[in-house]
């Protein structure tokens, strides 16, 4: 083609003849990269600009001094790309460019810079790279967000990995998730071995909501750690329950130490326990010790029982008063078949062998069937109860005059909790007691019908491996350009 007649200057069917229009692009191609091609009448020219109202001419438009692109600079026209899926289909719109510079792959009204639609997937990157630096697909903001997922019914975000399925690191939260819904979730992480590893210089997890953690798993639903021995593996606060746990098959909450097992501590309760069962050998508490030196139970303070108390045997014990430092001194309770009140004490007779012993004010309406014993002291005499307890007291005499008398009183209580709840003294053995016995060392009749220890234990299998840290992305990169495709 000589100079002196351009493309632009030949009519449409010529034009469309002499130069088809694969030629016409693969040439603008081409001169665009700066190629020369050969042709046989001489290298190919740039396309004539067009005028500045026509949209899309290929050599750019009037006016622009750089006529090496594709596109117009005034008309304001999208750049679109149709093509045929097979000889059959249609044409169809593939791609837009908008005049403000947003590509559209599947929409024809992109709403950012790269708007792909599709009905499988969107956008997919891949990175050949086999380091740590290699990225399927980078996102990065200032403020905002680098990546954003979104999806109206299932998963806004999903990641896999052969080590981590997904890395996250910020300045204040490494992950944070919310649940919208009711009852939704802010967080659910499963896993064969675990479904979350967290650590952190203050949390490895903080969660708020109606559940601020939910886990599970077929080892442990969670599992804390920490080589801090100041610090708590796993700390609970807030709620009416720092935490709690339900629905154990042996405890609802177990904890395990070569120290103290589970500690409780509280401004009314340091540890408070509750049998919920309306019948049957249920226990609120139960303390067992395997040492015959050891305490089941010890209470360093005063102890009350609001019902009846059982035991095998019972005494005081305190430090010996002759030899504190080293001994101790022990004294058996008194044991009797009735519910018993014991009182007593010493009275001198007057001249006429008369005296009156005055009871407390509360002793007849907490005491019937009374019984009276009295020894003389320091001289022979003859001693009776000249009259029986009436209006808070009564009588002694003897036969000679100020003798000195000691004296005993017993009644059985009849208050209303003694009434009640009666101690039945013979009894039979209950189904789930039947064929045991007490031990010689004050063991409760029997003990209950498990033993944590019996059950199945999860920490008689060695606890897998703490996952290493991820490796950390590198904070620099080579300038070099990359010759990857």
């Amino acid at each position: 083609m000589s100079a002196s007649k351009r493309p632009s200057d030949l009519e449409s069917p010529e034009l469309e003849r002499r130069f088809p229009r694969r030629l016409l692009f693969a040439g603008a191609a081409t001169a665009a990269a700066g190629v020369a091609v050969a042709a046989t009448s001489g290298a190919a020219e740039p396309a004539a600009a067009a005028s500045a109202t026509t949209p899309w001419m290929l050599g750019g438009n009037s006016g622009v001094t750089t006529s090496n692109f594709l596109g117009p600079t005034t008309a304001g026209a999208a750049l679109i790309f149709k093509t045929k899926a097979n000889s059959t289909s249609t044409v169809s719109e593939k791609m837009r460019l908008t005049p403000q510079g947003r590509l559209g792959l599947g929409v024809t009204a992109p709403a950012a810079r790269v708007d792909a639609t599709s009905s499988s997937i969107g956008v997919k990157g891949t990175s050949t790279s086999t380091g740590s630096d290699g990225r399927g697909v980078q996102g990065s903001a200032p403020s905002g967000y680098g990546v954003e997922g979104q999806s109206k019914s299932y998963i806004g975000l999903f990641g896999t990995g052969g080590y981590t399925g997904c890395y996250a690191k910020g300045g204040t939260f490494g992950v944070y998730g919310e649940g919208t819904a009711s009852g939704g979730y802010g967080g659910y992480f499963t896993g064969a071995g675990y479904g979350a590893v967290a650590t952190g210089n203050s949390y490895g997890i903080y969660a708020s909501g109606s559940f601020g953690v939910f886990a599970s798993g077929s080892t442990y639903g969670v599992y804390g750690s920490t080589s801090n021995t100041a610090s708590s593996a796993i700390y609970g606060s807030g709620g009416q329950y720092g935490v709690r746990g339900v629905g154990g098959g042996t405890a609802g909450v177990r904890g395990d130490s070569t120290y103290v097992g589970t500690w409780g501590e509280g401004s009314t309760y340091g540890t408070y326990g509750k049998s919920t069962a309306t019948s049957g050998q249920v226990y609120g508490v139960f303390g067992e010790t395997a040492s015959p030196d050891g305490y089941a139970i010890w209470a360093n303070g005063r102890m009350h029982v609001a019902g009846t108390l059982s035991k095998s045997a019972g005494s005081f014990k305190i430090d010996h008063p002759l030899d504190p430092q080293n001994q101790w001194l022990s004294h058996s309770f008194v044991e009797s078949p009735d519910m018993m009140n014991v009182y007593n004490g010493n009275v001198t007779t007057d001249a006429k062998g008369k005296a009156t012993v005055t009871l407390p004010s509360y002793f007849e309406a907490l005491n019937r069937d009374f019984r009276y014993q009295l020894t003389v002291i320091g001289a022979f005499a003859q001693v009776m109860v000249a009259r029986e307890v009436a209006k808070g007291s009564f009588d002694i005499a003897t036969d000679k005059p100020n003798i000195k008398v000691s004296w005993q009183v017993t009644g059985i209580r009849q208050d209303s909790y003694a009434t009640e709840h009666p101690i039945v003294v013979e009894e039979h053995k209950t189904d789930a007691e039947r064929g045991t016995s007490s031990t010689a060392r004050g063991a409760a009749p029997v003990a209950p019908s498990f033993s944590p220890q019996a059950q199945a234990d999860p920490e008689a299998a060695a606890l897998p491996e703490k996952p290493a840290a991820p490796e950390l992305r590198p904070q620099t990169k080579s300038t070099a350009p990359s010759t990857a495709p």
